[in-house]
């Protein structure tokens, strides 16, 4: 049996959890770090490092950061469920992985900070303006490339969709501009009739501290 190491409320935990969901690998979770996502123990060490959530064990087989954690379960445990069909599905794949951290993660998590984690004495509008612009440009991108395809590589659902659905949750449970995307929003309904998806990633996480504070105490 698979062992997820992570709080509930941690989006890379999600993107796992969803992961292995829709595998249908039995596994279990153990809830590790406070509500900064550490896990800082020397036992916990001796999986992760670095002291992050999620890891992962898997028989002799031990992992941290949650997109190689997801591709690894799709090599091993997705057919017919998150892996992809064909190596240009592979490949794209990939590219909206990387993509999802690298590009769209970035202004969401300071959106994010400023909305939900920080007081609102320590939240700083302006960033917030600045980042609701940027993410919503990035998005369009996403947006554009859905309108020729039903998901991100192609016909089929895929470990590609994994990061930005995990993300698209709370961009769309957020106090911030969204201009609406066609597109990204017809798949962000599809996301939703996924059981999976409903269950590990559809999850409150609240308007402020109190809220989040709260919300996590249920998820644990």
């Amino acid at each position: 049996m698979i062992i997820v190491y992570g709080r509930r409320s941690s989006i890379n935990v999600q993107k796992v959890l969803w992961a292995i969901a829709e595998t249908g690998v039995a596994f279990e979770r153990q809830t590790i770090g406070g509500q900064f996502g550490g896990g800082d123990t020397r036992e916990y060490r001796k999986l992760n490092p670095n002291g992050l959530v999620p890891s992962i064990k898997d028989g002799t087989i031990t992992m941290f950061e949650s997109n190689a954690i997801v591709r690894y379960l799709a090599r091993r445990y997705g057919k017919d469920s998150i892996r992809p069909r064909g190596q240009k599905a592979w490949a794209l794949a990939d590219q909206w992985m990387d993509w999802a951290i690298t590009t769209a993660y970035s202004p969401l998590a300071q959106v994010f900070w400023n909305k939900v984690r920080l007081p609102a004495d320590q939240a700083n509008e302006q960033v917030v303006k600045s980042a609701t612009k940027a993410l919503n440009a990035h998005l369009k991108v996403a947006d554009r490339m859905l309108g020729r395809k039903a998901w991100l590589t192609g016909r089929h659902f895929s470990y590609g969709d994994i990061p930005l659905g995990a993300m698209y949750w709370r961009y769309q449970n957020l106090d911030m501009e969204r201009p609406g995307f066609k597109n990204l929003d017809r798949w962000y309904e599809q996301l939703k009739e996924r059981p999976a998806y409903r269950e590990w990633v559809m999850v409150p996480f609240g308007r402020n501290p109190a809220e989040w504070s709260e919300n996590e105490k249920k998820l644990r």
